[in-house]
């Protein structure tokens, strides 16, 4: 007994066709990538920059010697800006706000109220403790 035939099918010339379109298109692209010139510029990194230290002399920090001629106490609400001045870190910016302090809101009635005055915070304060007072002398 002779084998079953197989149906042989053949594809039509317009599958070939797209079959031939598809294959030259894939070769195309491929050979326009292949050509084509690279993207973008290659990164360039740049070293970081070096930086030497200078020696610089250091000069002797002088210190202005406390006045003698400044009075053991100084009443805060009587004091003008040179006597708040002579005081330990107080220069005329917090002089100055010391008095405006004193005149928008009236006499301190306590030494812990220099606090709430601009500039005059809890080191300040506690420099200006043995010098300062409310009384009159």
């Amino acid at each position: 007994m002779a084998p079953p035939e197989t149906p042989t099918r053949s594809l039509s010339p317009a599958w070939w066709l797209l079959y031939g379109v598809l294959c030259g298109l894939a070769g195309a692209g491929l050979l326009a990538y292949l050509m084509a010139p690279p993207r973008g510029h290659a990164i360039e990194l740049e070293a970081a920059p070096t930086y030497s230290f200078v020696s610089i002399p250091v000069t002797a920090v002088t210190r202005t010697p406390w006045p003698t001629e400044a009075p053991l106490w100084i009443n805060i609400n009587e004091a003008t800006l040179q006597d708040l001045q002579k005081l330990p870190n107080i220069g005329p910016a917090t002089a100055q706000a010391i008095v405006a302090y004193r005149e928008r809101y009236g006499l301190f009635t306590a030494l812990e109220d220099l606090q709430n005055v601009a500039g005059i915070g809890p080191k300040t304060y506690a420099g200006l403790l043995g010098f300062i007072t409310l009384e009159s002398e």
